[in-house]
């Protein structure tokens, strides 16, 4: 540098004179009480400020949470409520039709004119009524029927048990509401059953969970009997009811006037493990709604005794008040707080309630509420801290004056030894000084510098050699702080430019006469990350989000359920198949059915998830050896098929093998399953190089004439899980085409669809014949 630190403008003011400082300066800087005390105080008054913020915000939190949970838990129980009674309804209706059947009417009459089970059991109106009304019962999920006299006898049933027996499930109907209504539902109920073997003088008891859908036989407008339809609660019932199942601790279940369990319950196992149920028991009909004050599931042992402990909120107020809610908390029959809304059924005579865990309800808010007093914290370790500084300040500021001379000795080696460029101006935008840092930069030295004009020789045109007016130039204006324009360019000795950033400080904003003060660095290695980083940006946010929908669906465990399910079932496939009666054997193979399913669709959304994960470097892959790979794995489908296909010229690429084969194995199956029936598959492979802007790019077409799609649905068939189909016409999960395309953008090509219905689908791949070479 030429100038002595002594006489630089830039070092001290023009007279040495000291800055005239502001009555608040001058009162931090005082060594009084009030210097000292107040930082504090202001600290402690923001922060009692921050506190109470806080504690309003998590209210207004919490209240908004309740509300809105107080809106799902009634929509729940509106909704599930709805579902009863359509339910109810259909199941009416059934036995009101059956009630008005001639036949039905008929075998009533003939029966009546003799109940006796011995004329009972022989009469061709009983084997009339079985033959009837059995194979409908069968089909609609009914478990048999009672045709009841107007004195209570029971003239038809499916059971000769039952016969001319006294029906009992009368004593569970309003007669009065049936002969209004034409027909009800009962609740259900228990009934002991007596099983004598022989040599032993008392048979064992077993019980069995009943109700029944009732109806009035009329003729000509006068009622001749009754007319029952048994139902098994545990199939339809008690199911209607497990739509008000939501989250992972949601529960809506009916109880009676005594507050008894008329529905199962999803936490029957817990009831077993608190001793509240025996085991083997359905929760239907023996629990009792009932608040044992501890949490049982956690081992927590009540201090009275169960028939001491009173009903839970919730089954008290639907008992007594018919509707309400709460959103506050109460235990419920396992002592765990919940909260719920609840409404009494008049025309049942049923109280339904739905409840959540409050600790699942308030999840959300309580991690809301953790982050609002994290923070608080932090706003407030932020005033002490600032309280601090400002005390700091004080002790420097006093302290100022004694290191500036040293400062000002310093700065001349500071300004030799910066690694960025730095030089000043005066008020000309003549260059008055220079660190060797940007002499290096530009390719000049010192003496080649001072006193030139800095616009004309370092930035005199822009980057793409137009002439920079010094007129609009910002940084070698003296009079006003500015910076370089994104793309400003310096241009070396040797006439090359170099990419900038540069800030310009003005000596005195008043008096552009002083000059300023120029700092700048070359960005050229910057920029040149600065495109690479957003590149991998992009790329990792892409590849997270995927990660992200992977973890999601593949979380907990799934795989391991899925193959106890299968086990279980083949195991009882193997062994009580025989044993299971049509309608058992269906649910098993449904089963089965869906855990295979299950598994296909976790293996899929692996594969898809795997598509970006991969490391694998690209190699030369001949996409014909792939595509003979293919129709060899697939040749046992393509021969049972009677496919035909076609494979024309391939060209050769870079790539992936493995996904590549992937990719060609989803396709043609695809082509194979979505055939027209009574047409045998016929489908093409055609291939070509194609030379444009990007590159060369090969073109692989595989064409079918198989159902086809709306054109509307070209990029609706790439979703996840998406199906044009039901599952009951094509088999699958709706994720293979959706990792053929994510593979084709992996290799930074394209995979695009065509199709008309009945006239067959056309999937268009465009691939880089050369990894690196698409820009």
């Amino acid at each position: 540098m030429t100038a002595q630190p002594d006489s630089d403008t830039y070092l001290q003011s023009e007279d040495g004179s000291v800055e005239t400082r502001s009555p608040f300066q001058r009162l931090a800087e005082s060594d009084g009480w009030v210097g000292q005390v107040l930082p504090g105080l202001v600290a402690v008054f923001f922060i009692v400020i921050v506190a109470l913020a806080v504690m309003a915000g998590e209210g207004a939190l919490m209240a908004s949470a309740r509300s809105t949970n107080l809106s799902t838990l009634e929509a729940v129980l509106s909704n599930t409520i709805q579902r009863f009674q359509d339910w109810a309804q259909d199941r009416e209706n059934d036995v009101r039709v059956w009630a008005q059947d001639d036949g039905v009417v008929s075998a009533l009459e003939e029966l009546s004119a003799s109940p006796v089970r011995a004329s009972l059991e022989s009469a061709p109106a009983q084997q009339y009524l079985r033959d009837r009304l059995g194979p409908w019962l069968t089909e609609y999920g009914y478990r048999g029927y009672l045709l009841i006299s107007n004195n209570g006898t029971t003239l038809a049933s499916v059971r000769d048990s039952d016969l001319a027996e006294p029906a009992l499930m009368l004593d569970l109907v309003n007669l009065e509401r049936l002969s209004t209504a034409g027909a009800l539902l009962t609740r259900p109920h228990i009934v002991d059953l007596v099983t004598i073997n022989p040599g032993e003088e008392n048979g064992q008891v077993d019980e069995e969970i009943l109700m029944y859908s009732i109806a009035e036989v009329r003729r000509d407008g006068e009622r001749i009997g009754y007319l029952a339809l048994r139902i098994d609660p545990h199939a339809e019932y008690t199911a209607t009811f497990r739509v008000g199942r939501t989250g992972v601790s949601g529960e809506t279940y009916a109880i009676d006037q005594t507050g008894r369990l008329l529905t199962d319950t999803r936490y029957g196992e817990e009831f077993v493990n608190a001793g509240l149920l025996a085991e083997g028991h359905p929760s239907m009909l023996h629990v009792e709604v009932r608040d044992p004050g501890v949490d049982v599931t956690r081992g927590a042992i009540p201090s009275r005794p169960y028939a001491q402990w009173p009903l839970t909120v919730a089954a008290r107020s639907v008992i007594e008040e018919g509707r309400g809610h709460n959103l506050r908390g109460y235990r419920d029959g396992r002592g765990v707080l919940v909260m719920g809304a609840w409404r009494w059924d008049d025309v049942r005579d049923i109280g339904v309630i739905t409840e959540i865990d409050v600790i699942d309800a308030l999840a959300g808010a309580n991690q809301a509420r953790a982050v609002l007093r994290v923070f608080a914290v932090a706003m407030a370790l932020s005033f002490i801290l600032l309280a601090v500084l400002f005390s700091a300040h004080r002790t420097i500021t006093r302290r100022r004056a004694q290191v500036t001379a040293a400062a000002n000795q310093r700065l001349s080696q500071i300004l030799m030894t910066a690694a960025e460029g730095i030089y000043g101006i005066d008020g000309n935008g003549t260059i008055t000084f220079i660190n060797p840092r940007a002499c290096q930069m530009l390719g000049y030295a010192e003496h080649e510098l001072i006193g030139k004009d800095m616009h004309a020789t370092v930035h005199h045109s822009r980057r793409d050699g137009s002439i920079y007016p010094r007129e609009e130039c910002g940084i070698h204006y003296p009079g006003l702080p500015g910076e370089s324009a994104d793309g400003d360019v310096f241009w070396t000795k040797a006439g090359q430019p170099i990419p900038i950033e540069s800030a310009s400080s003005p000596l005195d904003p008043t008096d552009k006469s002083k000059g300023a003060v120029i700092t700048f660095r070359d960005i050229t290695n910057r920029k040149r990350d600065e495109l690479a980083l957003r590149r991998y940006a992009q790329e990792l946010k892409r590849s997270n989000s995927e990660l992200q929908e992977f973890a999601y669906a593949a979380s907990h465990d799934l795989q391991e359920p899925l193959r106890k399910i299968q086990a279980f079932g083949e195991r009882l496939n193997n062994k009580c198949y025989d044993a299971l009666d049509d309608t058992g054997r269906h649910y098993l193979e449904r089963m089965v059915d869906a855990a295979t399913r299950m598994r296909r669709l976790i293996d899929d959304l692996l594969s898809y998830s795997r598509v970006n994960s991969k490391t694998t470097s690209f190699l030369p892959v001949e996409l014909s050896t792939v595509i003979a790979d293919v129709l060899s794995d697939l040749e046992p489908r393509i021969t049972a098929e009677e496919a035909s296909i076609r494979v024309g010229e391939l060209p050769a690429i870079e790539a992936d093998p493995g996904q590549m084969h992937q990719l060609f194995l989803n396709l043609i199956a695809n082509s194979l399953k979505f055939r027209r029936p009574g047409v045998s598959p016929s489908i093409s492979i055609e291939g070509s190089v194609e030379v444009g802007e990007s590159g060369a790019m090969a073109r692989i077409a595989v064409a079918d004439n198989g159902v086809g799609f709306e054109p509307r649905h070209a990029e609706r068939i790439f979703g996840m899980f998406e199906r044009l189909h039901g599952r009951d016409e094509f088999d699958g999960t709706g994720v293979g085409l959706a990792t053929c395309r994510k593979i084709a953008e992996r290799h930074a090509g394209e995979l695009t669809a065509w199709g008309e219905p009945d006239a067959g689908a056309v999937f268009t791949l465009l691939l880089p014949v050369r990894q690196g070479s698409v820009t």
